[in-house]
């Protein structure tokens, strides 16, 4: 009988397909009324998550459904130090990602891609991509490590239950970071009120 800890074990690209992003040739240039939207490096923090009203609207030639980035898709960074992963939650309308990052599309209905997203931005596999990493001043990310990155598959129920608490634990840090900087303008205002606006109003020390 196996064990209710006892999750199955495979590799990524037993469960996924890995392709690189849109293949930009040079600068990505802006057209603010442009039908599609790009998720660049800039646009991703592995602490706010994912900038969408920050995204770059281009005109691309020639794209293929294949090529947008639909609901249920993991965008992985490629390059620095740390490689993390996003998960496309819903549809936002024509939406790319850069070559900069892999997306991650799952073959399989027992997975949740939230779930997946979540286990590739652990400990395990974070210090497992840092080990494959390679270069010289920029860490790049190859496919093939990417492909053999050892996942766990716990029952569908049981990746629900951590996708909420990982999303209630998103929640409550946002709340608390919230009161901090609330609580940081309340003393900041009162320094002010205190000591004024200006520093030449404050005394100098004796020289």
């Amino acid at each position: 009988m196996k064990r209710d800890n006892a999750y199955d074990s495979t590799r990524l690209v037993e469960v996924a397909s890995i392709s690189a992003g849109y293949p930009f040739r040079g600068k990505i240039e802006k057209l603010p009324d442009g039908e599609f939207a790009v998720i660049q490096m800039r646009n991703a923090s592995p602490e706010t998550g994912i900038d969408w009203i920050a995204l770059t609207r281009v005109e691309l030639p020639r794209v293929s459904e294949k090529a947008l980035l639909q609901p249920g898709d993991i965008i992985l960074s490629t390059r620095g130090g740390r490689n993390y992963a996003y998960c496309i939650g819903r549809k936002r309308g024509q939406l790319v990602c850069s070559p900069h990052f892999f997306v991650i599309r799952l073959m399989r209905d027992n997975i949740l891609p939230e779930f997946l997203a979540w286990q590739m931005n652990q400990l395990p596999a974070q210090n497992y991509f840092a080990a494959g990493a390679t270069g010289t001043h920029i860490l790049n990310l190859k496919r093939a490590v990417v492909e053999r990155l050892p996942i766990k598959l716990p029952s569908y129920q049981r990746q629900t239950s951590i996708v909420e608490m990982a999303n209630a634990m998103r929640a409550e840090r946002e709340v608390y970071q919230q009161l901090i900087q609330n609580r940081t303008n309340e003393m900041n205002a009162i320094v002010s009120d205190i000591f004024g606006n200006s520093p030449q109003e404050s005394e100098q020390p004796p020289k």
